[in-house]
């Protein structure tokens, strides 16, 4: 097994985020980390107030959604 040269890596941070990622980036995760948290928090409100199947379903999706998009974004970026 052959290891890569540690001269040809590409330089990482270590201040948390990747080295292009510019500040519209790391406001896109922070808005989905908090529309993340809203939709789970709404989802565990609506169960204890009874509220209709639809309720969850939206809440559901939202968190899916959110979800996916943020572990995407993590192994796009490869870190």
């Amino acid at each position: 097994m052959t290891y890569p040269d540690p001269a040809q890596l590409p330089p990482v941070s270590v201040r948390g985020g990747t080295p292009q990622e510019s500040a519209g980036g790391r406001a896109v995760r922070t808005v989905l980390w908090v529309v993340l948290v809203v939709s789970v928090v709404g989802n565990t409100v609506a169960s204890y107030a009874g509220a209709g199947t639809w309720v969850h379903l939206v809440a559901g999706v939202v968190t899916a959604a959110c979800a996916t998009v943020l572990a995407v974004r993590r192994l796009r970026s490869g870190r």
